[in-house]
């Protein structure tokens, strides 16, 4: 059963549209089940496993490679009343981002990430003064963790509005979702070297089994 959580992600990256990247998950939601058969196995990338566990518990993922067909998406999905989540590299986003205020676009949240943020600060900062729910990032990785975090905390919130209506099948896929997303996201925060003090908090999983242990108990 997949969510319709009433969330759309929407990706402003000229990186992601070269062939060699991200090939886990073009072949497995952009090709057809024979297409992805007849693909010899890929090699194991992070990025690629946290892009698909978003895309798979939360909401779509869709992609863009230059500013007018994030704009174009943007439009589009507001039209079907969709929540948008924003995701573009610093320098494009630098530019898009005033089209978007332009075009009068309600964006629910931006996740920014940059290779130098010292070169990108004062733009970002000038964002959040103007009141934009936005979040800075230096790594791909670092972003889709905090992107999986968010997404489980909107899922959980959004799951107990459900259950409170009586919905406790939809209400537990929302809790089991959250579940798997935030483990997702602690997978790849917790530290490869032992001696990095470093450990992602898992308070969510005493929460959230609470949560489906009660959406069971009232579907019985």
């Amino acid at each position: 059963m997949t969510l319709d959580t009433g969330y759309s992600i929407i990706w402003l990256d000229d990186h992601i549209g070269s062939k060699n990247n991200c090939r886990m998950m073009k072949t497995e939601f952009e090709v057809g089940l024979a297409e992805a058969a007849a693909v010899p196995p890929l090699p194991y990338d992070p990025i690629d496993d946290l892009i698909c566990a978003v895309r798979e518990y939360s909401a779509p993922i869709e992609f863009a490679a230059t500013e007018e067909k994030a704009l174009h998406l943007i439009e589009r999905k507001l039209a079907f009343m969709k929540k948008i989540i924003f995701i573009s590299s610093a320098s494009l986003g630098r530019k898009i981002i005033p089209e978007i205020q332009k075009n009068k676009f309600e964006i629910e949240s931006y996740y920014i990430f940059c290779a130098n943020m010292e070169a990108h600060r004062e733009w970002g900062v000038e964002c959040i003064d103007d009141g934009l729910n936005l979040q800075m990032f230096d790594h791909e990785r670092t972003l889709l963790v905090r992107l999986g975090r968010d997404m489980s905390k909107i899922l959980t919130e959004d799951g107990k509005v459900l259950l409170e209506a009586n919905k406790y099948e939809s209400a537990l896929k929302y809790f089991e979702f959250a579940l798997a997303l935030a483990d997702k996201a602690v997978k790849y925060d917790t530290p490869v070297n032992a001696s990095d003090k470093h450990r992602p908090s898992t308070e969510y999983r005493q929460v959230l089994n609470a949560l489906i242990n009660k959406a069971k108990q009232a579907m019985e």
